[in-house]
């Protein structure tokens, strides 16, 4: 099989951006180059993070299997990197696509252990000179970042602030320009390539340079619609979370103010998405690439008064925007409203490159969904979890459809969403009688999900608090 006739793959990958940061999922933030992808592709409207954490996503995206199987559970160098080790044993796509033929590269963000270590993770290129070069150059950019950190801690708008570097010497520029030379080095290659682009943003501090700062007015931004959380029924840690990075004072007016600055940020971004993909357009590589634009999660960014992400499991942090083209196998301006997961891209990265896929890979590929096929037993749900970070540990366990999302707390209370009637999650119906039925059905899901992961925590002893409930839910499976 000649190796030229198969697609390259550019994986475009962000970190912390919300669904509803894209033009083309109805933001007034300005994403032209995302949302001509969406155009000429697909839009997955119903894209999940498996773990709203960076390295565990991370892991998932490389490995095709969920966090308690990969084992990368926490950020790294969380709990004494007690953690880190686990996933090193587990097979990633970079090395099954170079053993297939594939020239693999890797540029920014990693938040993996062995940064940059080419021969373990099986990539051919893996610049990391950013930094130094602006050490080189005698640019203090440390002190951009200590003054943007230092604000978390007070002021008027805190975690946000411009850069004191230019737009060209950001680290996602500099990304950029790494991802075009690497086009235009593969352009006479016989071999297919997959380039991974890993931007540092839109996560915080959102130090961004200027002109994106000042892009929108924060007078402009609408409050959102569950601000006025008052954690009536709801998990204490939630409301803990908030005093831990000194947001309990935020007005809305504050928080205007840093979602200017994200959106601005989300803009920056898309520029260098424009600048990359104009470079396969100029090379005449755009017909037979697939790019797919996602992130590793999404962010809080003060809905429900929360900054950052956490010991919680509300849409703004686990519905993420997804879109993919592929010239001549996805149908252009076409959409996508089945449950999909970040699980799923290591599977559709093999297919789409004819290399094998190991057994025990728990996504699936999204190939079927591509050409407009629904397999009949695509599922009708998703799942995620969480273990903690930084503070404490805490098992987390999630299950949503699309009208009800379910939420084990075995250290606190459970959680029970009407998604339908209660789009913003302000109303917890776990405790309420009347929608008993509804939590036993959740529950029957969700452990279905935890035996079929093999999720130690579906061990029954765990499930005793609510017998009657485990009880129902072996019946009903």
């Amino acid at each position: 099989m000649s190796t030229k006739k198969r697609a390259n793959i550019l994986f475009l990958f962000t970190d912390m951006q919300r669904y509803d940061s894209l033009g083309c999922n109805g933001s007034i933030c300005k994403t032209p180059a995302i949302d001509e992808i969406a155009s000429q592709g697909m839009n997955f409207k119903k894209a999940y993070t498996p773990i709203a954490l960076c390295s565990p996503a991370r892991g998932s995206v490389i490995t095709g299997l969920y966090p308690h199987n990969h084992g990368q559970l926490a950020n790294l160098g969380n709990f004494n990197s007690v953690f880190d080790r686990q996933i090193l044993d587990k097979k990633g796509y970079p090395e099954l696509l170079s053993k297939a033929g594939y020239n693999v590269s890797y540029v920014g963000k990693w938040h993996l252990p062995k940064n940059s270590d080419t021969d373990f993770w099986g990539f051919d290129k893996w610049p990391t000179s950013w930094y130094k070069e602006l050490q080189e150059a005698g640019i203090e950019w440390d002190f951009a970042r200590d003054e943007v950190q230092r604000l978390e801690w007070g002021g008027d708008a805190p975690f946000c602030g411009r850069s004191n570097l230019p737009a060209d010497k950001m680290q996602e520029y500099w990304v950029a320009d790494q991802a075009i030379e690497m086009i235009k080095e593969y352009k006479d290659s016989d071999q297919p390539f997959m380039i991974n682009v890993n931007f540092f943003g839109p996560h915080f501090p959102y130090s961004i340079p200027e002109p994106y700062d000042t892009m929108y007015n924060p007078e402009d931004i609408e409050q959102w619609g569950n601000f006025k959380e008052q954690f009536i029924n709801k998990p204490l840690v939630q409301q803990k979370e908030i005093l831990r990075w000194n947001a309990s004072h935020l007005t809305w007016p504050d928080w205007q103010k840093v979602i200017a600055h994200y959106w601005g940020y989300c803009t920056f971004i898309d520029d260098q998405v424009k600048r990359i993909t104009d470079c396969l357009d100029e090379c005449d590589m755009a017909d037979n690439t697939v790019i797919v634009y996602t992130t590793d999660h999404g962010d809080m960014l003060g809905s429900h008064r929360i900054f950052n992400k956490g010991m919680q499991m509300y849409e703004e942090t686990h519905h993420i925007p997804m879109v993919i083209s592929w010239p001549g196998v996805i149908e252009p301006a076409s959409i996508c409203n089945q449950f999909v997961s970040l699980v799923d891209l290591m599977p559709t990265f093999l297919e789409i490159g004819n290399a094998e896929i190991p057994e025990e890979v728990e996504g699936r590929s999204l190939l079927p969904l591509f050409k407009g096929k629904k397999p009949e037993d695509w599922p009708d749900d998703v799942y995620a979890e969480f273990h903690g970070y930084e503070p404490a540990l805490n098992s987390i366990r999630m299950v949503r459809t699309d009208k009800w999302k379910y939420i084990y707390n075995p250290c606190s209370q459970d959680e029970l969403y009407d998604l339908e009637t209660d789009p913003d999650e302000l109303y917890n119906l776990a405790d309420k009688i009347a929608f008993k039925h509804i939590k036993r059905r959740m529950k029957a899901r969700l452990l279905n999900w935890l035996r079929k992961t093999n999720d130690s925590i579906a061990d029954e002893n765990t499930w005793q608090s609510d017998s009657y409930d485990l009880f129902i839910s072996k019946r009903e499976e």
